[in-house]
């Protein structure tokens, strides 16, 4: 028994060996990267553009991805944060849309809930989610649970939501997509929700955010199954199952069992690009036309931080993924819907729920 801390002692110095040598090796490439660009990489300092207020849940993140992105920037870079705007990021991707030149020297901080107003065509969006170009992304599950019996097509359901112009967007639409009359009723906080289905006076809800498969299963206590997820996208852009959900269908999946028929069609790709804004806890991402220097600069970093150990172990206590690389560009990039999907999920608010978009 005496002996039994010392393979920990040893490969705790291999961690710190191991460590020490990709930090050296991320320093030459840093300085390899200055070298194939003209003149200084950062004017002053480079800076994250963080679209939310001071302490949010953005500016949390902020303070943690700094330090784990500059590992990977040039040697001795300052990286400063400022935030900007309210939780929902538009006023802050507004102001990076406007002001920010793309030359590299700016990222911006994004919570999915601007790539959701959007998409919506909210008037207040003056940006184009379709010219971000990522860097890191973390996404969430999201899942649609119900009181058994309770989803079939052409009878009402009484889901607890915020309203279909919001992150609740792809619940909504996917329900409806699945033919069942919605009744929308107020959010309600966690507690209320578990009484309220438990009490049949809720039939729906729909999860996402932190530690959903906790909120699931205290739901599940309740009496609400999962229905679908959202679903999760490979390094291709491909739909799979939610990784938190592996036994629950996502929408595509469950919609032949009802409707008999294969989902597809602009609306569906709507809905596609708004299951994936929802579910985006932040993206961190560059202005169209940056540099393609400045561009594999950043997203080295990127995909270093969403490795890092900080960055995994939060994502990891609040049931998040982050992601760099390919699954980050896969992901953030289908959140920006073509214009045929962009009309036809406008259309179906207008019709809908006579929301007017810009």
């Amino acid at each position: 028994m005496t002996d039994a801390p010392q393979p920990f002692l040893d490969r705790r110095r291999l961690l710190g060996l191991l460590a020490g040598l990709s930090l050296a090796a991320r320093v030459g490439e840093a300085r390899a990267m200055r070298s194939a660009i003209a003149g200084p990489i950062f004017q002053d300092a480079a800076a994250i553009l963080v679209a939310g207020p001071e302490g949010g849940m953005l500016d949390r993140w902020g303070r943690v991805l700094a330090p784990a992105l500059a590992q990977s920037l040039p040697p001795e870079t300052p990286l400063r944060r400022l935030t900007v705007g309210a939780p929902d990021g538009v006023t802050g991707a507004n102001q990076f849309g406007a002001r920010v030149a793309p030359d590299g020297q700016t990222v911006l901080l994004a919570p999915g809930d601007a790539a959701i107003a959007w998409l919506v065509g909210d008037p207040r969006a003056q940006y184009d989610v379709a010219r971000w170009v990522s860097v890191m992304v973390a996404v969430a599950p999201a899942v649609v649970v119900a009181r058994p019996g309770s989803v079939v097509p052409g009878r009402p359901l009484r889901l607890a939501s915020a309203g279909p112009a919001g992150p609740d967007l792809p619940a909504v639409l996917g329900l409806d997509l699945l033919g069942v009359g919605l009744d929308l009723l107020p959010p309600l906080a966690d507690d209320a929700l578990q009484a309220a289905i438990g009490q049949g006076g809720v039939d729906a809800a729909f999860l996402r955010g932190h530690r959903v498969p906790d909120q699931a299963r205290a739901l599940a206590a309740a009496g609400a199954r999962p229905v679908f997820t959202l679903g999760a996208l490979d390094p291709q852009g491909r739909v799979m199952r939610c990784p938190a959900f592996p036994d629950v269908p996502t929408l595509a999946e469950l919609y032949p069992t009802i409707r008999g028929q294969t989902l597809a069609g602009p609306l569906y790709a709507g809905w596609c690009a708004a299951a994936v804004a929802s579910q985006l806890e932040f993206a961190l991402v560059l202005p169209q036309l940056t540099p393609a220097s400045m561009v594999a600069l950043w997203r080295r970093a990127g995909d270093d931080a969403a490795g890092s150990l900080d960055i995994q172990a939060l994502a990891t206590a609040n049931g998040l993924r982050a992601l760099g690389g390919g699954e980050a560009t896969a992901t953030a990039g289908a959140a920006a819907a073509d214009q045929p999907a962009l009309l036809a999920l406008r259309s179906w608010l207008s019709q809908r729920y006579n929301w007017k978009p810009a």
